[in-house]
This record gives structure tokens, sequence and C-alpha cells, in this order.
């Protein structure tokens, strides 16, 4: 049986944007997630979205296999956000019950 992770990041809108991309903060996540699990990324969800409103952050979701969650929030942590109070970072394997929800601040 597989362990597969459900990853949710959000962020402030555009964090880190840099002039080869919109999302350079989320990028260096995207980076490590690239090399370490066979090409798997966050992508950005906000368009998803209900209602008539448009979202006031950025919404990334990925579902990993065998993730290691303790090398993951490192490098969550190791990013310098520009706006680390909207930057948050939630997972759940399929073996827990809840979120773990982690934060810069």
């Amino acid at each position: 049986m597989s362990i597969i992770s459900n990853v949710i990041l959000t962020t402030a809108i555009y964090e880190g944007a840099w002039s080869k991309s919109d999302y350079g903060n989320v990028d260096l996540l995207n980076d490590y997630l690239r090399k370490n699990y066979q090409g798997t990324c966050l992508r950005i969800v906000h368009d998803k979205a209900g209602g008539h409103q448009q979202m006031t952050c950025d919404i990334f979701m990925a579902a990993v296999d065998y993730l290691d969650v303790d090398a993951l929030v490192n490098e969550f942590l190791a990013i310098e956000w520009q706006k680390p109070e909207q930057a948050q970072l939630m997972i759940r394997s399929n073996l827990d019950e809840k979120f773990q929800l982690f934060s810069p601040n």
C-alpha cells in the first residue's frame, strides 16, 4: 500500500516572483520535489475556487508518494518568504486523520 501525502501550500500572491517566474519561492520547493519525487510539483489551484470574488492568496497542491515530511518542511522553512505571515504548508498522509500545519514564523 502506498503512503500518499496531500500537500497544500498557501502564499501571498506572486510570492517571491522573479523575472522568469511568477512563483519564485514556490519554484524552490518545486525544484526539491522534482529532484526527489520523480517530477512531482506543486500546481496552482486558486482559479478553481467558487464564488464571485478573486482569491486573496495563491494556493498550490500536490499529492506525493512516500513523502519525507521533515525534509519538505525543512525546505519550506529555509525559504526567505517576502510575506512569511502568509506562507502556510499543510500536509496530511492517507494514514493521518488531520493536516499538520507549518508556518515560517
